[in-house]
Formats: structure tokens, C-alpha cells, sequence
């Protein structure tokens, strides 16, 4: 009988100890993504939140993407100002672009419109050169974010920008409200000033036309037609040795982007970069062909 209780006793240490390894194996739960750790200090234990940790992990990688991208622009812009990369890493573009945010491409958004690759804007911030103080003109805000960077770099002037597209021009007024606030939250130095208006740019009753402006630049296409239009907004609101910068729409979609200079009541080419892709920019009697696309493209 005591041979039975010893074997009975044994059997039952088998069993405690199969099912404390069969519980220790369950503290990990992939699906609700919690894991019990020994905290040596209080002999005790607690529950890690590893949805926490994937949110660092995951805020990690954006900072490497962050890198990559201001590497290739640099990559892509030798001897860069260090102000101009500096912009790129303050202004984040995952404010303004929900998807592919850190990628150096064009980013599509609504109405068949893109937000341009950083390297190009780059390279028309380059042209461009902003200085602190300069009143900017952009037509073209989009999601506001090449506006911001232009901000940031001619602050503590001012960035006006025109949007056709209602939906667009409220949204880049959400972005850039959103950026502000971040950048108070964050103490920056830089105070950035831009105003949007919704509008068609090249309407010379625009309020727009009755200001003056040191720089202005365009972030869609000029075609051949709007060229006369683009020069005599040029040369009414351009102060004197003002630059315009605007991309053109020659074949398809191609073109090059233009650099000219006020002078003595005169625009003067400076410089013509060949190769370049953008959008048409679009005027107030363009908005119902471009809805109407839309719609047909809906339907099917």
C-alpha cells in the first residue's frame, strides 16, 4: 500500500508539472499582443503592452524613411543648402501625404492632381532661392506641404497660396493649421505665415493680382496657351528683381521648368531644366470637364 501512495504522489508531480509548463507556455497571446514579464524589483510581475512596442518600433522606421528620403534629395541636389534638408526634415510630410509619405516620387491625390517628388521641389526651392522676409506666391496649394516648406525657409514672411479645388484648398488649410500648432506645441523658433485662397489664379479680377510678391512659382504645368497669362501676372505683381518659376506642358505632360527675372519692368529668362512631368493647371472653366471625368470613372 505504501509502494501504491509513493507511485500516486510521483504520477501527480508529472501532472503539476506538465500543466505549469502548459501555463507558462499560454502567457504569451499573440492574439491580444501581451506578454507577462518578471519584474525582478517587486518579485511581481507585470503585462507589457506589445502593441506600445510596435508603435515605437513602427515610429523607428518612419524616422529611417524620413532619412532615406532627405538623403536622396540630397543624393539628387549636389551641394544643397543645409537649410533648404533642414526644412524637409521639420516640415513632415506624413502631415500632408496619408500614403507613400517618405518615398521621393510624386504622390497622387484627388481630382487626378499629385503632390510633386521632394527631390523636384527641391530643386525649384534651389532655383527659387528664399530667403527670410520674402512675400511668396504659389498657385497650386495641393495639400499645403510645398507651401509649408516655403514658409519655414522665407519666415518670418509670407506664403500666399491658390487652390482650385474646394475640397483641396480646405484640406491644405487643415494641414498647414495642424503643422502650426505642432510646431507651437514643439517651441520652434520659426513662425510660419500662409494664407489660401480657393480660387482661380490666373482670373485677373482675383484679389491675388493686387498684391506684390518677391517670388512666384508654380506647382502645376503652364501650358502654351496660359503663358501670356502667367507673364502679365509676372509682371503686375513681381517686385522688381523678383523671380517666376513655373513648370511647362510642351508634349503630353512634359515640359521643362523655367526660371525669369523682373527687370526694369521686363522678364528675362534665366535658366531652362528640360525633363520634368506635371499636372495642367487648371482654370475655373476646366473644373466640369474634370468632374464630369470623375464621375464617368465612378460609373464604370
Amino acid at each position: 500500500m505504501k509502494k501504491k501512495r509513493i507511485k500516486t504522489k510521483k504520477r501527480s508531480e508529472k501532472v503539476m508539472k506538465a500543466k505549469k509548463i502548459k501555463n507558462r507556455k499560454k502567457k504569451f497571446n499573440p492574439d491580444i499582443m501581451k506578454e507577462v514579464v518578471f519584474k525582478p524589483e517587486t518579485g511581481g510581475r507585470y503585462i507589457r503592452d506589445l502593441k506600445k512596442q510596435e508603435k515605437k518600433n513602427y515610429g523607428e522606421k518612419e524616422n529611417e524613411e524620413l532619412d532615406f528620403m532627405i538623403k536622396s534629395i540630397e543624393i539628387n541636389n549636389p551641394g544643397i543648402d543645409g537649410e533648404i534638408l533642414r526644412a524637409f526634415r521639420i516640415i513632415d510630410r506624413k502631415m500632408f501625404v496619408h500614403h507613400d509619405a517618405y518615398m521621393d516620387a510624386p504622390v497622387h491625390v484627388k481630382h487626378g492632381q499629385t503632390i510633386s517628388q521632394p527631390t523636384t521641389i527641391a530643386r525649384m526651392l534651389r532655383a527659387m532661392k528664399p530667403e527670410p522676409g520674402l512675400e511668396v506666391l504659389e498657385i497650386g496649394a495641393n495639400t499645403g506641404y510645398h507651401a509649408a516648406i516655403v514658409a519655414w525657409l522665407v519666415s518670418p514672411g509670407r506664403v500666399t497660396t491658390v487652390e482650385i479645388f474646394r475640397d483641396l484648398a480646405l484640406n491644405a488649410v487643415k494641414n498647414v493649421k495642424e503643422l502650426i500648432k505642432k510646431l507651437e506645441n514643439e517651441k520652434s523658433n520659426k513662425k510660419l505665415n500662409i494664407d489660401v485662397f480657393r480660387g482661380d489664379a490666373l482670373n485677373e479680377n482675383s484679389q491675388i493680382w493686387e498684391r506684390n510678391y518677391d517670388r512666384i512659382y508654380y506647382t502645376a504645368g503652364v501650358e502654351p496657351q496660359q503663358l501670356e497669362t502667367v507673364k502679365k501676372l509676372a509682371l503686375r505683381a513681381l517686385n522688381e528683381n523678383g523671380l517666376l518659376l513655373f513648370p511647362t506642358r510642351e508634349s503630353f505632360d512634359y515640359g521643362g521648368i523655367e526660371l525669369w527675372q523682373k527687370k526694369y519692368g521686363k522678364l528675362f529668362l534665366l535658366r531652362r531644366d528640360e525633363g520634368y512631368a506635371f499636372v495642367p493647371v487648371v482654370r475655373q472653366k476646366d473644373l466640369e470637364d474634370v468632374y464630369a471625368k470623375e464621375r464617368l470613372k465612378h460609373k464604370r
